[in-house]
């Protein structure tokens, strides 16, 4: 049976709400998305956020030319070795970025802080979304996953 996931990822890897922030989120999160399952992780290291089967391909966030699938899987394995405390990506264009941000057609991303909500059917509201990165203190980015 495939499932829906709802990831909603800081744009800062790196970054984890205290849990008065995460708590104060709760009631937002709850009162949209009623009777689906939220889960606040906080994590140990970074981990690449996926979209699942909805991943379609990674172009630079530059010269927005697509990136050859092998490339980047292969760098997403040199960078998985060092727990993706490095994430340093060269371009076809020859730029330096970070894998976090090169765009995914389908977006994704890397975080220690998810929020997943399983079997949403509808995206937050805007002016909730807005809300949510108040209390959080962070912009924010949404990973809709197909499983």
């Amino acid at each position: 049976m495939s499932s829906t996931v709802l990831k909603i990822i800081p744009t800062v890897p790196s970054y984890v709400p205290s849990s008065v922030q995460q708590n104060s989120s709760k009631a937002i999160l709850t009162e949209f998305y009623k009777g689906n399952q939220i889960e606040f992780l906080s994590l140990d290291t970074i981990e690449f956020v996926d979209q699942g089967a909805n991943f379609e391909s990674v172009s630079c966030n530059v010269c927005r030319q697509d990136i050859p699938i092998e490339d980047w899987q292969n760098q997403m394995d040199k960078l998985y070795q060092n727990q993706f405390n490095d994430l340093t990506f060269q371009t076809p264009c020859k730029h330096q970025t970070s894998v976090n941000d090169l765009n995914y057609k389908s977006p994704a991303g890397f975080a220690k802080f998810i929020i997943s909500i399983s079997d949403a059917q509808s995206e937050l509201p805007k002016t909730s979304l807005e809300r949510l990165q108040e209390i959080l203190g962070t912009p924010l980015r949404i990973v809709w996953a197909h499983y």
